[in-house]
């Protein structure tokens, strides 16, 4: 079931935060200044004009934001990685960073070195080598196949791959097809398809530890510059490097 959350905001105004009573609160980054266009969640050629407090609104509600700046009436929305993109400007006033008031994360609910973060409703862990779960409370290890045998999952059986796929370091949960023939997105997707299979969705860091020295496509793209990564699911792209995704400086003829 979906679930559909209406919020119902009681702001309380002071001169550095600007607070709802059940979702979350915004802290004034005084003296600090953000480019438009750096990671916002919303393209240069579309801004928002907005009131301050439905600007801060739509940043409650959008998950992937992180820093709202509100400079001039105008409200641009931005992910996490602004943060490295902050710079110094005394005379200005107009960057404000997202603060959940619940804490998911509080009582330490991952497990095995995984990094917990914190979400307006819930927790994610983002697990070590090895390991998986909600918690991150399974070893792989336990659940490990035959060379070139697979299992989609920790209760099913563990099948051979199909001809021309693998498996790799004991990941059990995927077969995997290395093609060393140079393609574009589209035609490396248009490849996978014809062989019943599809583009490679790394989510956990054991699995892009498989292919770490190589380079590969995997099925997630961005529009525009700062846009943030997302699965064909819906769910963020997780451990990129300090500062990605920056589309090599931030390079808009290279978004393709």
């Amino acid at each position: 079931m979906k679930k559909v959350c209406t919020f119902i905001f009681l702001f309380l105004f002071s001169k550095n935060s600007l607070e709802s009573n059940n979702a979350g609160s915004f802290k004034l980054h005084k003296g600090m200044d953000v480019p438009f266009v750096n990671f916002s969640l919303i393209p240069s050629t579309s801004p928002l004009k907005l009131s301050k407090k439905i600007c801060f609104g739509q940043c409650l509600k959008n998950e992937f934001c992180s820093f709202v700046v509100f400079k001039n009436g105008i409200c641009s929305l931005h992910t996490e990685y602004a943060l490295t993109r902050l710079v110094n400007n005394p005379n200005l006033s107009v960057v404000y960073k997202k603060e959940f008031i619940i804490n998911h994360c509080s009582n330490t609910p991952c497990m095995n070195g995984a990094t917990c973060v914190n979400k307006l409703e819930e927790y994610i862990c983002i697990c070590d080598l090895g390991y998986f779960g909600k918690n991150c409370e399974k070893s792989i290890n336990t659940y490990g196949c035959l060379p070139d045998n697979y299992r989609l999952n920790e209760t099913d059986i563990c099948k051979p791959c199909s001809s021309g796929f693998s498996t790799y370091n004991n990941y059990p949960f995927n077969c995997y097809k290395k093609d060393n023939v140079q393609r574009n997105i589209e035609s490396a997707n248009l490849f996978c398809q014809s062989l019943n299979s599809f583009l490679w969705t790394p989510k956990t860091r054991t699995e892009r530890n498989i292919f770490a020295s190589y380079r590969a496509w995997v099925h997630s793209k961005i529009d525009y510059v700062g846009e943030p990564f997302v699965w064909p699911d819906g769910l963020e792209v997780y451990g990129m490097a300090n500062g990605e995704p920056n589309n090599l400086n931030g390079d808009n003829n290279l978004l393709n």
